[in-house]
């Protein structure tokens, strides 16, 4: 994937004292900008600045996280534009920035939650057995 050096800037969790029965649970991502930069080592890039925001409602907490990365392609003229002071980037460059944000910004986000005693930003995999009863080889 063509995305390297991601940086957490900003780091924020909250968690209020509230009773609540039903807890309904928002994530959102964006980008918040992006520069054309270079690099000695990988050449051309695009330094992407973006959030990633939790929010446990009704009012029971929240996660928020900003950071940047660099994200960079041999077909990057084709991928980046600037039309009128703005940057366009082709669908395939948004996929693979968001996909990287949303990946890094879950891993912190779950990791802060459980401190917060709050509960994950994702549904997490559960086991479920059929059988009754199961055998395994016994231990030495």
């Amino acid at each position: 994937m063509p995305v390297a050096n991601v940086r957490i800037k900003k780091l924020e969790g909250e968690r209020k004292e509230s009773k609540v029965t039903q807890i309904n649970i928002n994530a959102n991502s964006g980008i918040l900008s992006v520069k054309k930069a270079k690099d000695k080592s990988i050449g051309d890039y695009l330094l992407v600045n973006y959030k990633y925001a939790v929010e446990y409602e009704p009012g029971l907490g929240r996660i928020a996280i900003e950071g940047s990365l660099w994200y960079y392609s041999p077909d990057l003229e084709k991928q980046y534009k600037e039309v009128e002071g703005k940057v366009e980037l082709t669908s395939e460059a948004v996929t693979e920035i968001s996909t990287v944000i949303i990946q890094d910004s879950l891993m912190e986000s779950i990791d802060l939650a459980r401190r917060l005693q709050l509960p994950p930003p994702m549904q997490l995999p559960k086991v479920e057995i059929k059988p009754k009863k199961l055998k395994f080889a016994m231990a030495s």
